[in-house]
């Protein structure tokens, strides 16, 4: 690959060469497909800071993550996590994306090409995705796990990934060779996913597919609402279909192609259910509470009881309800066990002065 580019700068310093010069944007995609591959060779700490310093700017950046998600390059998202933990400005990639011209097609086949090409001549690094043509496979890892109202468990998988379950979850899991694939078809789950470059992680969700390598994050999917928390790392989000000819199965989902990916990385969350999902920082202690389900704990700092029931009525078989709107915005802070939903009811009670009554699977909360 060195001896390339040395030979592509002495044609350009040649002004009798018959080699078409790039424009700015097509060298600019150039340079992202030769980090693209950099980054799966191993960049030493020279290279690291090299491409930290090129990645500075927003047209260079948006053009590699525009790389990385034609060739599907998960695992160089997650290298780069390590070297640029912070996404771009919004305004940046307005800017970048109006910077773009009627040659950029042309320029990001040229790219590709020469990836292909460096691909052919031995690195091997870029092979089409099953994704896109998915092949029938026969798990070889499977695991159908749930939880009961109240109850959270933590399981160790296959490949040394850690799955916990929130209340009333199920999951679906499926590894092969070259996939691993979790699908959540109710509740919360978090993993710590165990790193493989070869076969990404997807968690799949209400239409969508949040894909990583090697990270960690917690997903809850609850009365139609698809929430994504990223606790480490980086992820991917994209929509995906399951391969009609392969019985609908989750082995292989099919995932859609989209020119500018979901992405989220440390500290950041997404309602992934909305029309158009946004991105928010999250603090590191709300993170904390967020997940000290895991523990068997709930944690409110002043959120209106409103939202306090509706957050409740996830860990018992009763239905929750205020039988006085006036309640609704009364504030709640506490720790609480989520195997003990009596106890907090009780607890807000003699906290709020309100009055409890049990029917055989309703509590209703009135003012005294």
């Amino acid at each position: 690959m060195n001896s390339s580019t040395t030979e592509t700068n002495t044609d350009k310093s040649n002004t009798n060469s018959n080699v078409i010069q790039f424009n700015s944007e097509e060298r600019v995609l150039d340079t992202a497909s030769e980090w693209l591959v950099k980054l799966d060779e191993g960049l030493d700490e020279s290279e690291a800071q090299a491409l930290k310093v090129w990645l500075a700017t927003p047209l260079h950046r948006d053009t590699f993550l525009e790389m990385v998600a034609l060739w599907d390059k998960m695992s160089v998202l997650n290298e780069l996590a390590d070297i640029v933990p912070h996404t771009p400005e919004p305004g940046a990639k307005q800017k970048a994306d109006s910077a773009v011209t009627w040659k950029r097609p042309l320029a990001i086949a040229a790219s590709l090409l020469m990836v292909g090409f460096l691909s052919y001549q031995g690195l091997n690094l870029f092979s089409p995705s099953s994704q896109t043509a998915p092949i029938s496979q026969v798990a070889s890892y499977s695991l159908q796990a749930s939880t009961k109202a109240g109850e959270h468990k933590s399981i160790s998988l296959e490949d040394g990934s850690t799955l916990w379950l929130n209340t009333n979850s199920q999951v679906n899991i499926a590894f092969t060779d070259t996939s691993r694939v979790i699908q959540l078809v109710k509740g919360e789950l978090h993993i710590d996913v165990a790193k493989d470059k070869s076969r990404p992680l997807n968690v799949l969700a209400a239409g969508k597919a949040i894909q990583a390598v090697g990270t960690a994050f917690n997903v809850q999917y609850h009365r139609g609402d698809l929430e994504l928390v990223v606790t480490e790392g980086v992820v991917e989000v994209a929509s995906y279909t399951l391969n009609k000819a392969n019985g609908e199965s989750i082995v292989n989902p099919i995932i859609k192609p989209q020119a500018r990916p979901l992405t989220l990385v440390q500290g950041e969350k997404s309602l992934l259910s909305l029309p158009n999902s946004t991105i928010e920082s999250v603090s590191d202690e709300d993170i904390a509470n967020d997940l000290s389900w895991r523990e068997g704990k709930i944690v409110f700092r002043g959120e209106p009881l409103i939202d306090v029931i509706e957050e409740v009525s996830r860990y018992t078989d009763k239905t929750v309800v205020l039988g006085d709107a006036a309640l609704a915005n009364m504030q709640v802070a506490g720790l609480f066990n989520t195997n003990d939903v009596d106890a907090l009811i009780a607890a807000l009670a003699d906290n709020l002065q309100i009055s409890t009554d049990y029917a055989s699977d309703t509590i209703v909360l009135r003012p005294r």
